[in-house]
């Protein structure tokens, strides 16, 4: 993306990831899950991590061979067509700025909890906080990162390692209380809890020695995360037990108030917190590319293609702004607008594990040439574990929801008519 006057290494890299990935999904879901499932609440979370790390290894296959600035968008448009590309940048780009405002109100639901005020007031606050930080460049972003990334992992390491002498074996038994039904149900929901392990190949332009380090730091950051979210969900159903689960469904802070004195306990509260900010850092980072990389291509105003002179699409970041904004003043449910966010994610992740399949047959040079090779057994059987996988949480997500396929449906018909009425404007231009 352009010159740009710093780029993320490995170690930042890595940060990104796991900013992005440690939040909500953990913090506040695991409750509910273990309500659900019972005893088996790791195996939700087990499951779901097979789904995001064979996903997550799709896009760093694809990354290593062409690492690009929105990666999702170039890949598409490279493998399939220019429409299918533009068709998942537009839609990217829509579940991005949803997830900003989801992560927005989620982080307000939290705070009132100790401080009322208003929830909108206190969603654009936090938005904005993080509007500025990426308008002043990728290196005070990754700063702010690391210092948020350090705050959550130690608040989830301290719960982990506090709380494994307190795991009694009988509330771990039977793992399977509530059916396997219950449990596979749980790891669709679990599986939200991961998504953006591959962020970093949305922006590899901007990372350090791009074909090495972006699959290196979904490698890393993927046992990261799992390891901690499996860890901390033993912990949870273990030490906590069947009957104060399913009477309060606590979050992981309030899990923590019943398991720990209360100086521990509070520094995990504001772990929590942070761990809902954190990820809005890197939704900025990749709403505002996709933008861009639309805007440099000619379909969007080239007005948002401009770089700020810290070297970001500043006139994207902001409209990617102001549009969080218009989300959180609507006040839609947190829930839709999660599933909305997720439901395009896994159309994306599906769409790049075809380019996966696809790659060495068709670049065989490039892919000989790549630092990061899948074994061929692995080459193939991911794709299609992951398209199989993605296809089976959508057709659940529907079910559940009708509304999100409608919106879905209504977003994709608005992006496809803008599509085409700006090909009639260049070919009367021409």
């Amino acid at each position: 993306m352009g010159n740009q006057p710093y780029k993320i290494g490995l170690y930042g890299a890595v940060v990104m990831i796991v900013g992005t990935v440690v939040g909500a999904g953990i913090y506040i879901m695991i409750g509910p899950i273990a309500a659900s499932v019972g005893p088996g609440l790791f195996l939700c979370y087990l499951i779901a991590l097979s789904v995001a790390v064979t996903s997550s290894l799709c896009y760093a296959q694809v990354a290593s061979v062409f690492p690009a600035t929105a990666g999702t968008y170039k890949y598409v448009k490279m493998f399939y067509n220019n429409t299918m590309g533009y068709l998942i940048g537009w839609l990217r780009l829509i579940s991005t700025f949803f997830g900003l405002a989801l992560m927005g109100i989620g982080f307000a639901q939290y705070i009132t909890v100790y401080w009322a005020a208003d929830r909108r007031l206190i969603a654009a606050a936090v938005i904005t906080v993080f509007y500025i930080t990426n308008l002043l460049g990728i290196k005070t972003t990754q700063r702010v990162q690391s210092l948020l990334v350090t705050v959550v992992v130690s608040g989830l390491v301290l719960f982990c390692a506090a709380g494994v002498l307190k795991i009694k074996a009988a509330n771990l038994a039977p793992l399977l209380q509530e059916g396997i039904g219950q449990v596979i149900k749980g790891s669709m929901t679990a599986f939200y809890a991961y998504t953006g392990l591959y962020i970093v190949a949305e922006i590899g332009d901007e990372i350090q020695k791009p074909h090495e380090n972006i699959p290196k730091s979904i490698i890393i950051a993927s046992a990261a995360v799992g390891t901690l979210y499996i860890a901390a969900s033993l912990v949870f159903s273990g030490a906590l037990g069947w009957t104060a689960i399913k009477t309060g469904q606590p979050n992981l802070a309030q899990a923590s108030k019943l398991l720990f004195d209360y100086r521990l306990a509070a520094f995990i509260q504001v772990s929590a917190i942070v761990a809902i900010m954190a990820p809005m850092n890197a939704t900025y980072i990749t709403s505002s590319r996709f933008l861009y990389s639309l805007a440099s291509d000619g379909i969007m105003p080239p007005v948002f293609s401009r770089l700020n002179r810290f070297g970001v699409p500043g006139n994207a970041v902001t409209a990617n702004y102001l549009l969080a904004l218009l989300i959180v003043l609507a006040d839609l449910p947190i829930m839709f607008l999660g599933t909305i966010s997720s439901i395009v994610i896994l159309f994306a992740m599906s769409l790049v594990a075809g380019a996966c399949l696809k790659i060495k047959g068709q670049y065989p040079n490039e892919f000989d040439g790549a630092p990061f090779k899948l074994p061929e057994g692995m080459l193939r059987f991911l794709p299609f574990y992951t398209i199989a996988s993605a296809v089976l949480l959508s057709i659940v997500s529907f079910v559940q929801d009708p509304k999100v396929l409608f919106s879905l449906a209504f977003w994709t018909a608005l992006g496809v008519c803008y599509y085409y009425a700006k090909g009639r404007r260049r070919k009367a231009e021409l």
